[in-house]
């Protein structure tokens, strides 16, 4: 398993982010699940959203989002679990990135 650092949007959302080669470990292909394009450099992994984002989709996202309490509640109870699936170990050090 690799370690993650798991953070926090100013919305309350899990991501983390990763690289393109963590992306085909878990059998993805590195394409952005918004803009469809092949990420190169950072990869962002959204629990609430079940994707992986390039940093301008990201971007966008954050700006858009917004929160929902029983997303959040979701979270609470299975990000850990899925981001394991994704072979992530997280750690929850208090990250609040964005």
């Amino acid at each position: 398993m690799k370690k993650a650092k798991l953070n926090y949007t100013n919305k309350g959302y899990s991501y983390i982010k990763c690289t393109k080669e963590d992306c085909f470990n878990w059998g993805g292909a590195a394409i952005c699940d918004s803009c469809g394009e092949f990420m190169e450099d950072e990869v962002y992994l959204i629990f609430v959203l079940g994707q992986a984002f390039c940093k301008k989709c990201f971007d966008d996202w954050i700006k858009h989002s917004r929160r929902y309490e029983e997303d959040l509640q979701l979270q609470k109870e299975n990000h850990l679990r899925w981001y394991k699936a994704h072979g992530f170990d997280v750690c929850e050090e208090g990250s609040h990135d964005i």
